[in-house]
Order: structure tokens, then sequence, then C-alpha cells
């Protein structure tokens, strides 16, 4: 049973943006440990002393399966909502957890305002490849040691934090019990060695390209993101940025509509449409600390 519901939540997922995945989050969650000294001292404190629950909120986020079956202002991937899993936080390794939570939301600020949205667009001359695709191809450049990481995580105690997320999050098709289970079973197979090369192997024969430089790009973006909002977190400038990338992804999904069918009638050469898909590239990057920018895109 549970490993039909588990079937069922793949297939919704490339229809509930996931943005990064669990060994993404996890790798920049490690990143945030590693450089706590740089945080402000009680933030620095409070993830010393409880390491595993911050990286448990990091991954916790996308607990919830079928996002878009609630009302907008309870999807889980809003800032109200996590700052309500903050507020809800009893004790200090449940604050912990909630820091985590809101690290995955600053994170994801850039994986569906510009990676996953560039990603899209640039499709036009193909068939397109939906969220979960680009998302899963940055899964294959997770180090190993992170996804020990995540097995340590998953196995340790987390009812605590469970019981915080559960009094706060809106469940969707499933409850939150089932919901932790198929997320269970989702984080049990990334860490799987033998699914880990069958992705690899996709990635590397793959047409669509993920270069060196555009991981290093993303992966800095996010990282930068995550950090500015442990440094600032009620001031921190992600804090006018969509979790969710509502705008971004309707906009490219619009824009990619638009060139392809300029290209499909011969209006627009390839190579033509490159050259703009670059320079909607630089306007998604843009809006990223401008968020008003979406408007421009989505409009035009």
């Amino acid at each position: 049973m549970l490993f039909m519901l588990t079937a069922i939540a793949v297939i919704l997922i490339p229809a509930d943006a996931l943005a990064w995945g669990g060994g993404i989050h996890l790798q920049l969650g490690a990143n945030v440990l590693a450089n706590s000294a740089t945080l402000p001292g009680h933030l620095a404190a409070l993830l010393t002393a409880h390491p595993r629950d911050f990286l448990y909120g990091c991954i916790a986020a996308d607990i919830i399966i079928g996002k878009k079956f609630t009302h907008y202002l309870l999807n889980c991937h809003r800032w109200g909502i996590g700052l309500k899993v903050l507020k809800k936080a009893e004790t200090d390794s449940q604050r912990a957890c909630a820091y985590g939570y809101l690290c995955h939301l600053a994170a994801d600020t850039i994986a569906h305002n510009y990676y996953v949205p560039y990603k899209i667009i640039r499709t036009f001359a193909t068939v397109t490849m939906k969220h979960a695709y680009w998302e899963m191809r940055f899964e294959t450049f997770v180090d190993k040691e992170i996804w020990e990481l995540a097995r340590d995580v998953c196995r340790s105690d987390q009812q605590a934090n469970d019981k915080m997320l559960r009094s706060v999050l809106t469940a969707t098709i499933f409850s939150f019990g089932t919901n932790k289970r198929i997320f269970n079973s989702i984080m049990l197979l990334s860490r799987l060695e033998k699914w880990q090369r069958v992705m690899l192997t996709l990635s590397k024969n793959s047409r669509y390209q993920l270069s060196e430089n555009d991981r290093d790009e993303y992966m800095t973006l996010a990282g930068e993101a995550v950090m500015d909002y442990m440094r600032n977190p009620e001031e921190s400038r992600l804090l006018k940025a969509d979790p969710t990338g509502e705008k971004a992804l309707a906009a490219a999904d619009a824009l990619r509509r638009s060139l392809r069918l300029l290209y499909k009638n011969g209006r627009m050469t390839k190579a033509d449409g490159f050259e703009q898909v670059e320079s909607l590239r630089i306007a998604l990057r843009k809006s990223l600390d401008r968020p008003e920018l979406l408007k421009e895109l989505y409009s035009g």
C-alpha cells in the first residue's frame, strides 16, 4: 500500500514544485552548520546544540505532498507558514528545526524563481521538462557524505518536531502521517546507490545540459540565500521573494509557449530563440532582488 502511495506521490511531484531535492537541502544546511560562527550568537549556539533538528527542518518542508490542492495562503512553502512553524516551537530543538524549515524556503526562492523557470523556458524547441526533472538532475551531484548524513537525520527521533509541524501544516490529499511515510520512502529511494547510479546515467546521457558553471552558479546563489536569511532573519532580502515561485513558474510556462509557437511557425530560428532565452535569464536573475520585475515578464 505504501509503495502505491509513494508511486502516486512521485506522479504528483512534477506539478508539486519540489524545488531542490532533499540531498541539496541537506548540503546547504550542512554548509550553514559549518559556517555557524558567522551567524548571530544566539542562532549559532542554537544550531550547534541541535544540529540534527536543524537539518531535519531543512528537508521537512517537503513532507507535504500535493501542495497545489490547498489554499495558496496555506501552502507549506509560504513564508507565513514557515514563520508560524517558528512561532509554534516550544523548545530549543523545535526552534532549530523551524530555522531549518525557513532555510529550506530561502533556498527555494532561487530554485523556483530562477533555476527551474530558466530551464523550462530553455526547452522551447523540444519537449518541456517539468520541475522534478531539473531538481533530480541536481541530486546526482550530491556528495556521498551528505547521503550518509541524510540516513543519520532520518533515523533520529523527530517525534517532537513532527508534532510541531503537524500542528501548523495543512493536510492536502493525504494526512500528515501518510505524507510522512511517503516522504520517508522518497528519502530512502534517494539514498539508494542503485537509484543514484541510474539518475547519474540518465543525467550524463541527457540532451539537456547542466554544466559545471551552471551548477556552481545555482548552488552559490542558494547558499548565499540561506546564509543571508540566517544572518538577518527579520530583514533578509529573501523575504520579498516567493519560495513557491508561483509567478515566475507561470511566466516561464507562458514564455516557453510563446517562443515555441514562434519557432514551430518558422518565425524565429533556434539561435534567435536561445538569444531571447538568455535575455530572459538575466531578467529572472534580477527579479530575485526585485520581485516586482516578474510582473513585467508575466505580462510581456
